[in-house]
């Protein structure tokens, strides 16, 4: 323990230790500190100006990284003197305080705030004996501080994708779109670079007036979703962008067209065990592509189809809808797109399927971006993905501005890999 002493002393510049008291029974180590004589310059807490007169000092009890699995605690006098900037009386500078409360060191602090990143709160706080509250408000200020330095990097290609956020009401005439988040990626770096309160085109506007006309101009694609505030928003701010449609939104509303239907020739059309052969847990097999099925799932599909010209059409629709994305130009595609409609024009019973080529076809024109530029904003799926995963693990947040700092700290550059917390 001779050594204890002489080390904790080079941690806290100006200090030098004047005693040591170890509570074994208790669990920790106690270190008090007094303030070096050759160091009597005091600067404001607040300005950083030297301080005059002195007004007094108070105790401080500060909470220091462990030693050897001993919880360890400073103390020290902290003088409080007259600022003849802020002509108040305040307290003296201490550069190895938390910027986010007194009572822990900024190692420790950083410490406490890089399992946060890791981990549950409470976790966190359970393995280091902390209060939950206590870690929470820690980490808390710690990312919004770190927000305060947080710089949105330059982008060429994103994603734009919405995330469920809460249920919870704030107002009584607010709207759906307001439980929502809007999450924006770069393709690029496949990180999370922004995100925004609500669905609704006010949100990525908000995203767009941060970064400005001139980084706007050089944004070249922008993949999402068949939402039509996103489509306008880039429309008005981002003269240079082409807006794609993704791959994975679309696939997702032709196989729930294809499902309502299947649905609807089992109830009505199918009778006896042809009706037991096409719902239930054999309902997935009709949406999904035919080289990626097993054997027996290929028997299963040849029974139906041998007897059934409907289920028969509704296979070749689907898999005319898979050959779509294979061509190598929008008008190959847009060959083969005529030809689904004919097919199902074909069949009567098709009415999710007719609604859903009707309204696909207004939309050609940003469909046909897709071939030029094959980007997808499958990336921002993932990444919900994950925030839901997050959302759960904390068992949903109430804090909403908290729940976006968290999505952009483990998803995005809001963390100690990105943003240092050495400012």
């Amino acid at each position: 323990m001779k050594r204890l002493p002489r080390f904790i002393s080079k941690l806290i510049p100006n200090f030098e230790v004047i005693d040591v008291k170890e509570w074994i029974s208790k669990g920790h180590i106690d270190i008090y500190f007094k303030k070096s004589e050759s160091h009597p310059k005091c600067t404001c807490s607040r300005c950083g100006t030297e301080l005059k007169e002195s007004h007094g000092k108070y105790p401080m009890k500060i909470q220091t990284m462990p030693i050897f699995n001993f919880k360890s605690y400073i103390y020290i006098w902290r003088e409080k003197r007259f600022c003849p900037n802020c002509k108040k009386v305040r307290a003296e500078a201490l550069d190895f305080i938390s910027e986010e409360t007194p009572h822990l060191t900024r190692e420790y602090a950083w410490w406490l705030g890089r399992l946060c990143e890791i981990s549950p709160v409470s976790r966190a706080a359970e393995f280091t004996g902390n209060d939950p509250m206590t870690m929470w408000r820690l980490d808390f200020a710690r990312m919004k501080r770190q927000f305060q330095h947080y710089k949105i990097p330059d982008i060429k290609r994103i994603s734009v994708d919405e995330v469920y956020a809460r249920k919870r009401k704030y107002f009584a005439k607010e709207s759906r779109d307001k439980r929502f988040f809007t999450i924006i990626s770069d393709l690029d770096t496949r990180r999370v670079i922004w995100v925004s309160e609500s669905r609704d085109k006010a949100a990525l506007d908000e995203f767009f007036m941060i970064i400005g006309k001139e980084r706007c101009d050089q944004i070249e694609v922008v993949a999402g979703d068949q939402h039509d505030p996103y489509k306008a928003s880039v429309g008005e701010y981002c003269a240079n962008a082409v807006f794609v449609w993704d791959r994975f939104h679309i696939m997702q509303t032709f196989e729930t067209a294809v499902n309502d239907d299947r649905a609807w020739l089992s109830e009505h059309v199918c009778k006896n065990e042809m009706k037991r052969l096409t719902r239930g847990k054999f309902k997935t097999l009709f949406i999904k592509k035919a080289e990626r099925r097993n054997k027996e799932e290929q028997r299963h599909i040849k029974v139906v189809l041998k007897d059934n010209e409907h289920f028969a059409y509704l296979e070749i629709i689907k898999e005319a809808m898979f050959e779509i994305f294979d061509s190598q130009t929008a008008e190959d595609a847009r060959e083969k797109f005529d030809q689904l409609g004919k097919w199902i024009e074909q069949s009567q019973f098709f009415y999710s399927l007719t609604k859903w080529w009707k309204n696909f076809d207004q939309g050609w024109n940003t469909f046909k971006n897709y071939f030029k530029h094959r980007v997808s904003s499958s990336l921002s799926e993932g990444i919900n993905n994950v925030i839901k995963t997050v959302k759960k693990r904390a068992y949903g947040y109430r804090n909403m501005q908290y729940f976006k700092l968290k999505i952009l700290q483990v998803c995005g550059y809001l963390n100690s890999r990105y943003v240092p917390m050495d400012f």
